[in-house]
């Protein structure tokens, strides 16, 4: 296997990067690039090209300090809905990018549920800022059964709370009797869909890793500090250069795992394994660029301010690295879901 980015793949981290510098709405500037169409499913009218080329999109944001969350649960979204025929309406809209999609309850417990008339209630998680108006939210039936639901998103049944989480914005749902439809998915499709969301989270996690060192590495080598820069100090030119040899690592293992999904070959515990390991090296890149900047890493407008906050954040979006490590599992078939055996 030969684990080199493919010229489609730089292109298109070009063309990531483009879209990044534009000083127009990101997400619209995406959309004009096939964003999420790329790696969405060919029966959705998207693209297919799979998650190589999803790992690339995030990578480039992550690197470019801005996670746009919602453009990764839209396309978890599209996988879970894949051939079930619910919401077609809504999907062409989020295909277009005129519309995001998200996931309540599926990565944390919310305490969602579902009445005897089946409407939802409850609150949602604290979820990436989107304009979102299609909901998959995993919520507990009045049988005392936990399954996942489709929801349109409708200001009457459906408010919605702007926060924020380390500065950073970010919106609640508030669910007042939203009419859900039951999905009833293959275990299998649930879990590889689970998987797939995790290894771009993944990638999201090491383009910010790779930001912060960028940062670190062009300060200790303009910093200069009793005459010397800092970079000539043993104890910072070591600690950077075994953080940059990690960093190529777990660059490499992300393809790898991205591409033996798309060839069907994926080990269940891989997508967990890599998304533990990419936050723990995400929050120890960006606290030792924090380090290496002192006082002036502090400041809340400086990037290894911003790339730390990211980090805090998007490492524990999707359960704390602890959790997946003990998780590393495969996925048990969740409650509701049918297996196609």
């Amino acid at each position: 296997m030969d684990l080199r980015i493919d010229p489609l793949q730089t292109r298109l981290a070009e063309a990531v990067d483009t879209a990044l510098t534009r000083t127009g709405d990101v997400y619209a500037e995406l959309a004009a690039i096939g964003v999420p169409v790329l790696g969405a499913p060919q029966s959705l009218g998207g693209l297919g090209l799979g998650l190589s080329a999803d790992i690339v999109v995030n990578a480039r944001l992550g690197h470019g300090l801005e996670p746009l969350g919602a453009y990764r649960e839209t396309v978890l979204v599209l996988e879970l809905l894949e051939e079930t025929g619910v919401a077609e309406p809504l999907l062409k809209e989020v295909l277009k990018g005129q519309r995001h999609a998200t996931t309540a309850g599926v990565h944390t417990g919310t305490g969602l549920r579902v009445d005897a008339e089946g409407r939802l209630w409850g609150d949602s998680e604290h979820l990436p800022a989107g304009d979102f108006g299609l909901v998959v939210a995993r919520a507990t039936a009045h049988d005392g059964t936990t399954r996942p639901y489709v929801v349109s998103q409708d200001p009457a049944t459906c408010a919605v709370e702007a926060g924020s989480l380390l500065r950073l914005p970010t919106v609640r749902l508030h669910f007042g009797g939203a009419r859900a439809e039951a999905l009833d998915l293959p275990a299998e499709r649930w879990s590889r869909a689970l998987d797939a969301a995790r290894v771009r989270q993944a990638a999201v996690l090491l383009g910010l890793a790779d930001r912060a060192l960028a940062v670190a590495r062009s300060h200790v080598n303009r910093r200069v500090q009793y005459g010397s820069p800092l970079v000539n100090l043993q104890t910072v030119s070591h600690g950077l250069a075994r953080l940059v040899g990690e960093s190529d690592g777990w660059r490499l293992l992300l393809h790898e795992v991205a591409w033996h999904r798309d060839q069907g070959r994926e080990n269940p515990a891989d997508a967990a394994r890599l998304l533990a390991v990419a936050a723990e090296h995400a929050l120890l890149c960006t606290r030792k660029a924090l380090q290496l900047h002192g006082v002036r890493g502090m400041l809340a407008h400086s990037t290894a301010a911003t790339a730390y906050r990211l980090a805090s954040v998007e490492a524990a979006r999707m359960g704390a690295p602890a959790a997946l490590w003990d998780g590393a599992t495969p996925h048990p078939a969740a409650p509701g879901l049918t297996s196609s055996r």
